[in-house]
């Protein structure tokens, strides 16, 4: 049993939210647009009050009242699940669908379930008394339901349970308010089919190191730790005490409380005859022993707590604890599924340890048998795998005003290939070469404007002379991406737009002096991927562009070295000075820091890339 996905009303900044969830899902997007809102939406539906529950002050500003609704619904139900389910998932349905309503202070679950609609009317009342009296005038009004007497409304609802279950083809689809899908303290049906454990931001390790059933490491204990011989044998050491204290009482108590006995039943005897005091030692039984755990960290001769350790180690032993815990479930736990549901994994890890988190959680959904499921809300491309954008979901902020909406962006394989029928062909898509190999792809769907290039060197140039202009692209929320080559300018451009990231295409015509000093052939290849893209871009086609800069693109007729070489002579000039100084290299390769510097640090006005940096900060103005 699985999240499929999740519907959240008037929570915090969420108007009204809906996300659908994957066996890893990425949660992205600007600061404070809401991904840990999601996150923490899921925690107080499945852990209520201990979730952090919820206050007035939660409700989102444009509400109508004071109502807060999230709503779950499942898929990848078991036999198991449906058996524990019931009439919430019968047979045919594939999903179940639960919600959570907070409305004035007033926390309530509701499931969809098949009922029989008299039934349905009958749990509608609002108390037990009312609902029995219901029951017992429906079985008199309709005797052919053959319904037995009840005497109170337990049995009623259990003999009207049966008789749903007997008459399935008389049910009809309803919402059903229920108590069992939590029950006390966390106990209920849901805790039995889904683990949902939820790590904050500001969560530290010592807070999740004591032997407690609602922290990672009592997880770890309750799945991996057998405790019953030990609880038997604790047992029995236990009654062997009790045993033994019986026997002190009897033999130092014993004699001075029988004489006590008899001198005080003599004085009663005085007032009231026929009855005696008996005076003995009551034994106190103590509360079993239950073994509990402690965690410490030992670091060379040096045996110290968790909480003095630093954030980072604390970090890193809360996701071993995840690790360990989807690892170690034991077989008794059935189908049992378990959700991790991390904010900001990245914090307090060095780069080389987030790669490894990153690979860790992934590793966690592929090893365990379809069993857990993982999602975060990060800011890190470390934790983004391009080939798997279907798992992305990046929340933007939509309108103004003194209520802002909040949408959820996703792209699946199907939605591209659509996308780009007669571009790119669908071999080429489902191949994932594109995203694969572009390493800077995971980056820009972070940002709200890209600029797509062919390659390292036209990077280079771009933000070296962005700097020269005392331009910061990175604080503007814009991206130089190298896509490694020509050809995957439009798929990767498709990619990002489809996220909602705007972009401008920066690409070599390959069709001027020369380009057509070369092989036919190439002119040829050049001229069709020319059309393809400016075809994409919906702006005029032509096999043989003209050095122009427009609001989609940047296109030079043979190459940005060309261009520069006759409109920028002092960049050429500066490249060898810098090769001169010894700070640069003028070969006949590109050097990408030499082409930077120089274009950081020489004179003259080229004046198509003052167009360039004018169209793409327009982009987000």
């Amino acid at each position: 049993m699985k999240i499929k996905r999740v519907c959240i009303e008037n929570f915090c900044c969420l108007r009204t939210l809906d996300v659908s969830f994957d066996a890893i899902t990425s949660l992205i997007g600007p600061t404070g647009v809401g991904k840990s809102t999601v996150l923490r939406a899921l925690d107080w539906f499945f852990n209520g009050d201990k979730g952090g529950g919820i206050e007035e002050g939660d409700v989102h500003s444009a509400a109508e009242g004071k109502r807060v609704r999230v709503e779950v619904e499942f898929d990848g139900l078991t036999a198991a699940d449906r058996a524990a389910l019931g009439y919430y998932a019968p047979d045919g349905v594939e999903t179940v669908r639960i919600w959570r309503t907070w409305e004035d202070g007033d926390d309530r679950i509701t499931g969809k379930a098949l009922a029989y609609a008299p039934f349905d009317e009958i749990r509608r009342h609002e108390g037990k008394r009312e609902k029995l009296n219901a029951y017992k005038a429906l079985r008199e009004s309709d005797p052919g339901l053959d319904l037995p007497a009840a005497r109170g409304w337990d049995d009623a609802e259990a003999a009207m349970r049966v008789w749903e279950s007997r008459n399935r083809d008389r049910l009809d689809e309803t919402d059903v308010e229920s108590t069992q899908f939590f029950g006390f303290a966390g106990q209920g049906l849901l805790a039995k089919l889904i683990d949902f454990v939820f790590i904050s931001a500001d969560l530290r390790a010592y807070e999740e190191a004591d032997d407690s059933k609602a922290t990672a490491v009592g997880r770890i204990l309750e799945h991996a730790v057998d405790r019953s011989e030990a609880d038997a044998r604790f047992t029995s050491i236990e009654d062997a005490a009790q045993t033994a204290r019986e026997k002190v009482h009897d033999e130092v108590y014993g004699p001075m409380l029988k004489r006590l006995s008899g001198s005080l039943s003599d004085e009663v005897a005085k007032f009231s005859t026929g009855r005696n005091i008996v005076v003995k030692p009551v034994a106190q039984t103590p509360k079993p022993a239950k073994t509990t755990f402690a965690v410490s960290i030992r670091d060379g001769a040096a045996t110290t707590s968790v909480r003095r350790q630093g954030h980072g180690f604390q970090r890193a032993l809360i996701i071993a604890a995840l690790k360990y815990l989807a690892e170690t479930r034991r077989p008794e736990d059935g189908t049992r599924s378990l959700c991790l549901a991390i904010e900001e994994p990245e914090l307090f890890q060095h780069p080389a340890q987030t790669r490894v988190f990153a690979q860790v959680l992934r590793g966690l959904v592929s090893s365990a048998a379809d069993r857990t499921q993982v999602m975060y809300a990060t800011h890190s491309p470390v934790f983004i795998d391009p080939r798997n954008y279907a798992q992305i979901r990046r929340l933007v902020r939509v309108g103004s005003g003194e209520h802002p909406e909040v949408t959820v962006r996703q792209l699946s394989e199907q939605d591209l290939i659509q996308s780009l029928v007669g571009r790119v062909s669908d071999k080429s898509i489902r191949r994932h070469a594109t995203t694969r190999y572009v390493k800077d792809l995971a980056e820009g769907l972070f940002v709200a404007a890209a600029v797509l290039v062919e390659g390292e060197a036209d990077e280079a140039v771009i933000l070296g002379f962005a700097e020269q202009q005392g331009l910061s692209l990175g604080a503007n929320g814009i991206s130089v991406i190298n896509v490694e080559g020509k050809d995957n300018l439009i798929l990767a451009h498709a990619i990002l737009s489809g996220f909602g990231v705007k972009c401008h295409v920066v690409f070599d015509g390959d069709a001027g002096p020369k380009a057509l000093a070369g092989k036919a052939e190439a002119v040829r290849a050049a001229g069709e991927k020319n059309m393809n893209i400016l075809g994409y871009l919906g702006v005029s086609t032509t096999v043989r562009p003209a050095t122009a800069c427009e609001a989609t693109h940047t296109v030079f007729e043979d190459d940005l070295e060309t261009y520069l070489a006759e409109h920028w002579p002092a960049w050429t000039e500066r490249r060898k000075e810098l090769a001169k100084q010894g700070d640069g290299y003028v070969a006949d390769c590109k050097h990408a820091p030499t082409y930077a510097e120089a274009a950081r640090t020489a004179g003259g006005e080229p004046k198509l890339l003052y167009s360039l940096l004018e169209n793409v900060m327009a982009l987000v103005s």
